[in-house]
């Protein structure tokens, strides 16, 4: 098999789905930098495949709407391509060796590339390393890998997410408003998007008068979400704001209705069809759009460009934006979120 990939990575900022997400052709418009503001992504038209490719897919769980989107997103495009697609769950943060295993079985069983969210920065580049000798390209799906080897990437910066959430709380509180005091609920040790999105919070509040008193790690299942909630408000009966991941938020609304703890507003620096809806009913104050489902539409066209050797932008990343009570009800829902009842398919046979 041979592929060829441009060099060139291309710095992206922003991107915005122009149409519903459904078998029919898209496009989206990037940011390409300051001096060309603006590009269009346009994928190869629908069933342009030239085999019957087949990608292994491996996300870290399939625990929250999050990776649902994710998944719906891959098996709508894939779909549109007739190519297949395995789907994998590694079942959590910590199961790093599942995720390398999990990798390994599908190309042994004759997968051509492998898209991944994965579950540490570092500890796949021995995999990536043996699967390029290979000839198999690992395209990053957005959680941020270190290997100078990935073929190319969707990329979700999460400093940014973290950062759009950090200046919609320095908004409300400017420098000489009145102190108000912030646990961030960060998501798992050790995974690069949950350290960027902290570094990006951190330098948005920045001259602010919110006061970060504790920031909190612990997987994304929520469970461990509610337990760490527990933990900090009774280390911090004080704190007026808890950030975080979306199941942190997910729990905590449960926990502060339970105990009436209505001064605590809650964020969310990524969103899931919950915390959209607690938008809605005012029970979250905001959360941020990733333009999730779009991510993944964007790593199976490039990663059948990849095979095809028809690549042009090896690095995508997806803008963020601030979901509010301003907007919950306008924005286009299908960038994000898989349509209400659909459930995980987790493989897709090719049809071409």
């Amino acid at each position: 098999m041979t592929v060829r990939f441009t060099l060139a990575a291309v710095a992206l900022s922003a991107i915005a789905f122009t149409s519903a997400a459904s078998a029919e052709d898209w496009t989206a418009p990037l940011m390409v930098d300051d001096q060309h503001p603006e590009a269009l992504y346009t994928p190869l038209p629908a069933g342009s495949a030239t085999k019957p490719w087949h990608l292994c897919v491996g996300f870290p769980h399939m625990k929250d709407a999050y990776y649902v989107a994710k998944d719906y997103g891959v098996v709508t495009e894939a779909k549109r391509q007739g190519v297949g697609v395995t789907v994998m769950s590694a079942g959590g943060y910590d199961n790093l060796t599942q995720q390398i295993q999990q990798i390994e079985d599908c190309v042994a069983q004759g997968g051509d590339a492998v898209l991944v969210n994965a579950v540490s920065k570092t500890g796949l580049n021995g995999l990536i390393a043996e699967l390029h000798e290979k000839g198999i390209p690992v395209l990053d799906m957005g959680n941020g890998m270190t290997s100078e080897l990935v073929a190319a990437y969707s990329l979700a910066q999460y400093y940014w997410a973290g950062h759009t959430a950090g200046a919609y709380l320095a908004a409300k509180h400017p420098a000489g408003s009145g102190k108000v005091q912030l646990v961030w609920l960060a998501g798992p040790t050790g995974s690069q998007w949950v350290e960027d999105a902290v570094k990006g919070m951190q330098d948005a509040i920045a001259g602010s008068d919110i006061e970060l008193l504790k920031v909190m790690y612990g997987d994304t299942g929520k469970s461990t979400q509610m337990n760490l909630m527990e933990d900090a408000l009774q280390t911090y009966p004080e704190v007026d704001v808890i950030g975080g991941v979306a199941p942190a938020i997910e729990g905590a609304m449960e926990i502060v209705k339970t105990k009436g703890l209505s001064n605590i507003q809650l964020l969310s620096f990524y969103s899931t069809p919950a915390i959209e809806q607690a938008v809605r009913d005012g029970k979250v104050m905001a959360t941020v759009n990733d333009y999730n489902a779009v991510g993944s539409r964007i790593s199976v066209d490039q990663a059948v460009r990849l095979l095809e050797g028809k690549l042009e932008i090896k690095s995508a990343a997806r803008k963020f934006e601030i979901i509010d009570a301003d907007n919950v009800n306008s924005y286009d829902r299908t960038t994000l979120l898989a349509p209400d009842g659909f459930e995980p398919i987790f493989e897709v046979g090719a049809t071409n």
